[in-house]
């Protein structure tokens, strides 16, 4: 059997290119002591998204999924690990969500979701919920009005679940971001609170019967169709759900959406700790089973 030469020499390419990567986030770290710090750091924050941008060119010669969505695990672990209040946590997650959804419309993802808030997180200690809905209510908001990625890419922003349950301050902060986003034209960011996939579905089924009961739809017409156009996620399925965190659940989120054709990612990194080099791993692994993947559920 011969060997493709070329095909060598690409995945020798692909290997050199994320090294690299790799070698020089590690080295983005501050390093104040050193002489010409500053320029030092603009170099590697310049080789740095050089071989970033070269890496989602090589993504790019693939599939690439219409819909990816994460489980973003991990804040309040990774804040504990650094003797922080769990807030900081919160807050560093929300950091690293901007540079995900950076890299995500830079690869051409058209539908992010985020699993943001729990509606069991209501149980957790009243300061904790607290903080969490000043931080919600204050980032919203500046994502709609401040953000970059969403004026320069007319990124889509849909809060998503059972709003009843939030304070009249926070139904403001969803409301003011999805309309000043609803005529934008790109990547669609489903943000998830509150939600829990049960309580969706439960919504839907409750507006089948409301439908049949006002004679616009009739008994025998109820399929797997009709619930799922009745869900309050208006995305395609997701093609990938990854959850950092190490742990291995689905804590209840998108059940219905996962349940066919998802290919799943559990992994084992808080978060704020999720990097582009996770990222790469996940899509390329998605793209060898691809065929796999359409061939089962074909």
């Amino acid at each position: 059997m011969g060997v493709d030469v070329r095909s060598w020499y690409a995945w020798v390419a692909v290997l050199a290119t994320l090294i690299t990567y790799i070698v020089v986030s590690g080295l983005r770290k501050p390093v104040s002591f050193l002489p010409l710090h500053t320029p030092c750091q603009q170099l590697l924050n310049y080789v740095s998204q050089t071989t970033r941008s070269i890496l989602v060119r090589i993504l790019r010669q693939g599939h690439i999924p219409a819909h990816i969505s994460f489980i973003m695990d991990g804040n309040r672990r990774y804040a504990r690990m650094r003797h922080r209040a769990a807030t900081s946590g919160h807050i560093s997650g929300f950091d690293n969500l901007t540079r995900v959804l950076d890299w995500c419309n830079a690869l051409g993802i058209t539908h992010v979701s985020v699993f943001a808030f729990a509606i069991n997180n209501f149980n957790r200690s009243p300061s904790e919920v607290e903080a969490l809905m000043d931080l919600a209510t204050n980032k919203l908001r500046e994502l709609a009005t401040k953000s970059k990625l969403v004026k320069q890419h007319n990124v889509r922003i849909c809060v998503v679940g059972n709003r009843s349950l939030l304070s009249k301050e926070v139904q403001e902060a969803a409301e003011f971001a999805e309309e000043e986003t609803k005529n934008n034209t790109g990547m669609r960011l489903n943000i998830c609170f509150p939600y829990s996939a049960t309580d969706e579905i439960s919504f839907a089924v409750q507006r089948v019967a409301q439908d049949v009961q006002a004679h616009e739809l009739r008994v025998d017409e109820v399929d797997e169709r009709v619930v799922a156009d009745r869900l309050r996620i208006k995305s395609p399925d997701p093609d990938i759900l990854v959850r950092t965190s190490g742990q291995v659940r689905f804590s209840n989120y998108m059940l219905w959406q996962s349940a066919k054709r998802t290919h799943i990612q559990f992994i084992d990194v808080f978060w704020p700790d999720f990097s582009f080099f996770h990222m790469f791993c996940i899509l390329i692994s998605w793209q060898l089973s691809y065929g796999q993947i359409r061939q089962r559920n074909a």
